[in-house]
């Protein structure tokens, strides 16, 4: 019941979320105010459509892509001036990529020379950019739920608690390629019955209350030592014997030890003997089994075991324990007896333990909580009441709510919330319960608050698509914090937002490049790059044991380390985003080391080391990217080339074509004498060939590497052809000259980079109108060295990241 009390309490809307419905954002009277971004110049001066592109489009791509069924659902025969071009863009987009890259018209067309080709793209990228940033748009982010990583790390900052609650909740849905997409990150009735779980567990450890404070350590039968065996009624002795435990005592004090026991039955049945039916008895006659409760070897009370082994019961004693630390205590069994000459059942007395529980008296639990409060706990609770009267707990409890809540909401609170959370406070008090657990009942409140769960930009218009402000201070703050760390911000950002200042460009840079350096930033290893680079893939892999034998856990877990602490390395050292193409250096341990040929390397323990030779460096050499991109039982040129295209180039190639077999399809296998010749016959149908052209180049440029990247100059047996020719007349031979070619395309990987850093960093997709800021943003990062700061001082500084607009029905979609 308290945990909808809660909701109710701080305001919460309870039946639109569980509904599903979105959350009414509060209304901001914050007045519409100027961009402090300029507009950003269109990359280039714009052609003419009519006279630069339209003949050549209609020379050499209307015969193939005209309305109603153009090859490739593209049609471009219809529009005839740049106006109409732009009320039918989505077609148009793909037009000057495809064609400056050769990769149209098909091979088997006639084909445009250099100059048309220049002519006709660049013109068209031109007159985008003119369009685009006339605009001035800066977007629009849909109001952000907290994903599973972001809880779990706000929660380890805000409270100090080691718990991770959100392991428990549902999978986040992804958009753009990334888990932090306001878009799709919605609140499902199960996720908000788990975030009141949560939040109820999560306030219990990482306050201690004394209410919640465990009297009471049990050890159930699997835990005892000594000479018996565990059976079905727990741990049996079967002869006169010990079964210990060792338990750590933390205090001096009384304590009770409480054994949970019982005895099979020996001697002939009592009822007959008092009836004078049943003989002379045994010469151990009725009497019960017989246990003693020992301390260091010594008994400290002795019990007659009336219990049998399936109705066991409790037998207690007090001990006090005159010094704290790890002691023994015992159960023994006194009295064993056998007789073969009595009745089956009856016969063989055996002795068994359920469990053996000890129990801290009340002077051991307070003195216990007073010496060994948890981090979390004296982080929190800062202050408590010096009486009983009302007036003294609601001033405590305003001590210690109001910063909780300020860090929790990442912005200054009200006079009205921190009312509403020392009202959930008193809900403990008018049940005569500690001040601690008033704490933790409102912190639970703080934790299911939508202030907490979400991250809200409130706007003064929220439906004037014409609407446009800066963000304030506190959600910039928030907008940097859970790009670099996936967390809240922590004080010094906080208090640079309280105190207005992070509206300069050079103090939200030098925050920036402080939280570079911070532990945090591992964040963006785990969360931006195990998503861009798709190394979270590598956990659930299976390649075929039977034919790559070698792989296993330990070298799984080697693999995404490596490209984790690669991806670190290059943001905590500020080195260049080149190197993600090629680098001289990797990091390894022992177990990847061996896996790649490399001497020298001894231990577990993962350290940095120069490469020799040209099989390894950068990210398409590390055997993580190799097997994610890889089949169960073969490499697979295809995918990999794919991963280059839509991870480095940021040029994915579209969806196959419907009805087209892939090469291994079942009951269709292309047969052919190795892979680069299946390839090539699949290459040969017209629907497959613009792509595969530039995908099988690069797959097979990389057939070096098996399965699970390891470095191989045969298949089987067989020599190997790793050359490769891209439609831009681009040719190489083997990895090394792939990455040369690469290398060649600086401006195009910055690009693709920056625009996945700027998705991840605004919780949306990139929008036509973002791309002049891309464009800018892209040079940027190239004149001051391709460092990896300048591309995050890039998109810190843009208008996409520091603005934000009105929402309109139909937002231009890339």
């Amino acid at each position: 019941m308290f945990r909808y009390a809660t909701l109710l309490v701080i305001g919460l809307p309870l039946a639109a979320l569980t509904a599903g419905a979105a959350l009414p954002q509060k209304k901001t009277t914050q007045k519409k105010t100027a961009s402090a971004s300029t507009k950003v110049a269109p990359t280039q001066p714009a052609g003419n459509f009519e006279r630069d592109v339209l003949p050549l489009i209609q020379k050499y791509c209307v015969g193939c892509h005209t309305a109603p069924n153009g090859s490739g659902a593209i049609n471009l025969s219809s529009e005839k001036s740049f106006a109409a071009v732009l009320k039918s863009r989505t077609s148009w987009d793909r037009v000057s990529g495809v064609v400056l890259e050769k990769r149209m018209p098909p091979a088997d067309m006639p084909q445009p020379t250099d100059a048309e080709r220049k002519r006709m793209g660049n013109t068209l990228e031109s007159l985008f950019s003119q369009a685009d940033c006339q605009i001035n748009d800066p977007g629009r982010v849909t109001m952000r739920r907290l994903n599973r990583a972001e809880y779990n790390n706000t929660i380890r900052d805000l409270l100090g608690v080691n718990v991770r609650p959100a392991d428990d909740f549902p999978n986040d849905d992804v958009g753009y390629g990334f888990d932090n997409i306001g878009d799709v990150l919605s609140l499902s009735p199960l996720l908000m019955e788990k975030y009141l779980s949560a939040a109820a567990k999560t306030a219990q450890a990482a306050i201690i209350a004394a209410e919640d404070k465990p009297r009471l350590q049990k050890f159930p039968a699997g835990l005892l030592q000594g000479p018996g065996s565990i059976s079905a009624e727990g741990y049996q002795l079967a002869t006169n014997g010990e079964a210990t435990i060792e338990h750590t005592f933390p205090v001096p004090g009384t304590y009770t030890i409480i054994v949970r026991a019982g005895a099979s039955t020996f001697g002939r049945d009592t009822r007959l003997i008092a009836k004078g039916k049943d003989g002379k008895p045994d010469k151990m006659g009725p009497e019960p089994a017989k246990m003693a409760i020992q301390h260091k070897g010594a008994a400290i009370r002795g019990f007659d075991v009336f219990a049998g082994p399936n109705n066991q019961q409790d037998y207690k004693t007090p001990i006090v324990i005159e010094q704290a630390g790890k002691q023994k205590i015992g159960v023994a069994f006194l009295n064993d007896a056998y007789d073969e000459k009595l009745p089956e059942g009856r016969r063989d007395r055996n002795f068994y333990i359920e469990s053996v529980s000890i129990e801290a008296s009340p002077e051991v639990i307070n003195s216990t909580a007073r010496r060994e409060l948890p981090f979390s706990h004296r982080k929190i609770v800062i202050d408590t009441p010096d009486d009983t009267s009302d007036a003294e707990w609601n001033r405590a409890a305003k001590a210690v709510l109001a910063p909780l809540a300020h860090r929790a909401f990442r912005r200054p609170v009200t006079e009205a919330e921190v009312t509403r959370l020392i009202g959930l406070s008193r809900l403990a008090k008018a049940q005569k319960q500690s001040f601690e657990k008033g704490i933790q009942l409102a912190l639970q409140g703080i934790l299911v608050s939508p202030s907490f769960l979400f991250r809200p930009e409130p706007d003064a218009k929220p439906d004037d698509p014409s609407y446009r402000r800066q963000l304030n201070d506190h959600e910039l703050a928030t907008r940097l914090s859970y790009f670099l760390w996936s967390s809240l911000p922590d004080d010094e950002l906080l208090g640079l937002a309280d105190q207005k200042k992070l509206q300069s460009p050079g103090v939200l840079l030098a925050q920036a490049k402080r939280m570079l350096k911070d532990p945090r930033s591992r964040a963006l290893a785990e969360n931006f790059a195990g998503q861009w680079l798709q190394l979270r893939k590598v956990s659930v892999v299976q390649p075929d044991t039977a034919r790559f034998p070698s792989f296993n856990d330990p070298l799984r877990n080697a693999m995404r380390t490596e490209a984790e602490l690669f991806f670190s390395g290059i943001v905590q050292e500020d080195r260049s985003v080149l190197e993600f193409l090629d680098s001289d250096y990797t990091y390894l341990n022992e177990t990847l080391a061996k896996h790649y040929g490399t001497p020298g390397v001894q231990g577990e323990e993962f350290r940095r080391v120069a490469l020799q030779g040209a099989q390894r460096g950068g990210v398409l050499s590390m055997a993580s990217v190799l097997t994610l991109t890889s089949n169960p039982g073969r490499t697979s040129p295809v995918k990999r080339g794919k991963w280059v295209l839509e991870n480095l180039l940021g040029t994915p190639p579209p969806p196959p074509p419907p009805n087209i077999p892939a090469l291994d399809a079942p009951g269709k296998p292309i047969e052919a004498e190795n892979l680069r010749k299946r390839l090539e016959i699949h290459r040969s149908n017209p629907a497959c060939a613009s792509c595969h052209a530039q995908m099988d180049a690069i797959g097979l440029a990389m057939e070096n590497y098996d399965a699970i990247g390891k470095w191989r100059t045969d298949d089987a047996g067989k020599p190997m052809d790793v050359s490769g020719t891209l439609p831009d007349g681009n040719k190489f031979t083997g990895p090394k000259e792939l990455k040369r070619v690469l290398l060649g395309k600086k401006s195009q990987f910055t690009k693709a980079m920056t625009e996945r850093l700027l998705t991840y960093a605004l919780g949306r997709g990139v929008e036509r109108t973002d791309r002049c800021n891309l464009d800018a943003m892209a040079k940027s990062v190239a004149a001051k060295n391709h460092k990896f700061s300048a591309m995050v001082e890039a998109v810190i500084t843009s208008k996409p990241f520091r603005e934000r607009r009105g929402d309109e029905s139909t937002s231009p979609r890339r």
